[in-house]
């Protein structure tokens, strides 16, 4: 839905979505919390494949109303690694193992034998905090049939610099990705060949970051109706094929890139080897639900 396939040649990829700061006071909030030891790798990796499954593809109905598909979520170790019971603090929690929130809310449910099991149960009984688009990250706990998730937005990291410098620190990290061979939810990508950095692609990215933060909204369309093709083209960018990744609420350009290789989709993006060219940005508004938002162009210069 949001790439602009060339009309004079067979599109290139299909989009990752389908539709596709600073320090704040901790708004923290605990529902439903339940002891819990970590699961294992495959099992928590598959839960947070689902889940951003369900960010970007979200159900017609959420608690009554229509949602809109929300960013992917990065998993994050520290949150993982929570230990909790109903009467932990979660504040002091975090406190603890380091990790600093913005917002942060823990929900459990008990039963499930399997991830796919576990989200259903879940988005049943937190439809609403699944979708919450001011939530970035999130760390999944088991012990036996009973799951604990814990969702949460980090703080924007001090150390950030402005656009143009963490876009290319996304470039450094996509390449590292890339240069491993890894797996996108079902499909398995061989290692792909580096990005080399274009300054129109990174425009665009910042056109629609900072239209996503102004207007509050997460879409590839932007608030004008454009998609990533006619922005890219609108910076001067002459393309075969371009795609674009979308992410929200990441406090630094390490977590934006965790949660795209933990959506399917994203992650497909990252890897297709067609693409031999990157722009990337931020851009942020304290007002908005997520206060960061990120885009990632990926291109084919004609």
């Amino acid at each position: 839905m949001n790439k602009q396939p060339d009309r004079r040649r067979p599109p290139l990829l299909r989009p990752s979505h389908r539709q596709h700061g600073g320090a704040v006071a901790p708004a923290l909030v605990v529902a439903g919390l339940l002891a819990a030891a970590p699961i294992s790798g495959a099992d928590s990796e598959r839960l947070v494949e689902l889940l951003n499954d369900m960010r970007q593809s979200p159900p017609a109905r959420c608690e009554g109303e229509h949602r809109s598909p929300v960013g992917p979520l990065a998993p994050n170790p520290r949150l993982a690694n929570l230990r909790l019971d109903e009467h932990s603090d979660l504040q002091r929690g975090l406190r603890e193992t380091g990790y600093q929130a913005s917002a942060a809310q823990v929900i459990g449910v008990s039963g499930p034998r399997n991830a796919k099991s576990a989200l259903k149960l879940i988005e049943q009984r937190y439809c609403g905090v699944l979708l919450d688009p001011q939530f970035a990250e999130v760390g999944v706990h088991r012990r036996g049939n009973r799951w604990q998730l814990v969702l949460a937005r980090p703080l924007i990291d001090r150390e950030l610099g402005d656009w143009q410098t963490a876009g290319q620190e996304v470039l450094s990290r996509t390449n590292e990705a890339r240069a491993k061979a890894r797996r996108c939810g079902s499909r398995h990508y061989e290692a792909a060949p580096p990005l080399r950095w274009n300054e129109q692609l990174g425009k665009a990215a910042l056109v629609h970051s900072q239209d996503m933060a102004d207007v509050d909204f997460f879409s590839h369309q932007g608030s004008d109706g454009s998609q990533v093709g006619q922005r890219a083209r609108r910076e001067g960018y002459q393309w075969r094929g371009v795609g674009e990744n979308l992410a929200a609420g990441q406090g630094n350009p390490e977590q934006a890139i965790s949660g795209w290789l933990a959506s399917p989709g994203h992650c497909a993006n990252l890897m297709d080897p067609r693409y031999t060219e990157l722009g990337a940005a931020y851009a942020t508004n304290p007002k908005s639900d997520a206060v960061i938002y990120w885009t990632q162009v990926f291109g084919l210069p004609e």
